[in-house]
């Protein structure tokens, strides 16, 4: 699924260097997370980068999400990438066996491979998505949006923590993903060049700023970046107080999810507006995502589960701890975009799972 042009060209290096930058943010946040509570710096930075990576990342699947569905040129049926889901399903499924063998809870607990906690809910959740892009595209923008955003504000009224088949992030982070896949390439790079985007990024610098000066700034919601996390695990709003028990915590809740996703869309609209436009590594980086997103997360399970590391106390004192984190995140990442690992997925991704009809060469992607 890469940053290419609406017409199917080739890669446009903006999307690829957001990419990249969003990935590098996913192997921090996940290469700290064992010791981040215990870490002042790296709790900060964690709520930092949990602020708006995971609905970038998301809209940005979206967007390049067109070819999941191709609707037919005679109005007659359209065309669903079945095969592309099957291949993230498989995937999905790979890679959460895989981690909970090296975690060592797999024979123990073979319920948990269709619980989805972890890392491999982003590709479960994408099959989901892509199974959505029909009624997308028929309900069109306004009704898309207001149809994606009812069950996400909708679905913290039910504890779906434990990661069902990924349901609960797959809900959460849906108006991200029917956003992205509404919105164009043409017209994100248009929005860009406004001026009145450097308001978004002082009004992000803001937002960290808080962040950065209290620690608990934004604990009333925090629990809602996961995208898993019940509206019940939240403090209800002042204004929510006096209302009848029943309203009174799924409005709280909405209200807190909105703020949510407002905050990460104004982070979002900064990133777009400081990511380079030219080709250099980052945009490497971003045309390889999908094997930093799977091998970097197997790391960190091996460092965690098999070796001390994460008991080093270093790791614990702000200014060395956070070195320590950065400069290994440094390494895996380096590690896992080499070439030698890019052919294996993109032709896993390819894999025709169903046979091929003679019409359905166009949809590859």
């Amino acid at each position: 699924m890469g940053a290419r042009t609406q017409a199917g060209g080739g890669r446009i290096a903006l999307f690829d260097n957001l990419k990249g930058m969003l990935i590098i943010l996913v192997v921090v946040g996940h290469v700290m997370h064992p010791v981040h509570s215990e870490n002042p710096a790296l709790s900060t930075l964690f709520d930092l980068i949990y602020l708006f990576h995971m609905p970038l990342f998301v809209l940005l699947s979206g967007l390049f999400a067109k070819g999941a569905w191709r609707p037919a040129a005679d109005g007659g049926h359209g065309r669903l990438n079945v095969n592309r889901i099957i291949s993230f399903v498989v995937l999905g499924l790979a890679y959460q066996v895989a981690l909970l063998a090296i975690n060592g809870v797999l024979l123990e607990q073979p319920g948990r491979i269709l619980l989805f906690s972890s890392a491999p809910w982003y590709l479960i959740a994408m099959a989901w998505w892509y199974l959505m892009t029909p009624a997308l595209a028929k309900l069109g923008p306004a009704r898309g949006m207001a149809v994606a955003l009812a069950p996400s504000l909708a679905w913290g009224c039910v504890d779906m923590s434990r990661g069902f088949l990924a349901l609960s992030r797959t809900f959460a982070f849906l108006p991200c993903f029917a956003l992205g896949y509404y919105l164009t390439t043409e017209r994100l790079m248009r929005l860009r060049q406004r001026p009145t985007l450097w308001l978004a990024v002082a009004a992000a610098a803001l937002i960290m700023l808080a962040r950065i000066v209290d620690e608990h700034a934004y604990d009333a919601f925090f629990p809602l970046v996961y995208g898993d996390n019940p509206y019940d695990d939240l403090e209800l709003l002042t204004i929510a107080e006096t209302m009848p028990a029943a309203l009174a915590e799924p409005l709280s809740g909405a209200v807190q999810k909105l703020l949510t996703l407002g905050l990460a869309g104004v982070c979002s609209l900064a990133a777009l507006k400081l990511a380079p436009k030219r080709r250099f590594w980052l945009t490497t980086l971003g045309e390889r995502t999908l094997q930093v997103y799977v091998l970097h997360r197997i790391i960190r399970a091996w460092l965690t589960f098999h070796t001390p590391f994460y008991s080093w106390p270093l790791l614990l004192e702000p200014v060395p701890g956070l070195l320590i984190i950065l400069g290994l995140s440094a390494v895996i990442t380096a590690v896992t975009a080499l070439p030698v690992f890019s052919r294996p997925f993109s032709r896993f991704l390819a894999i025709r799972w169903l046979p091929e009809r003679r019409d359905e060469t166009e949809y590859r992607s």
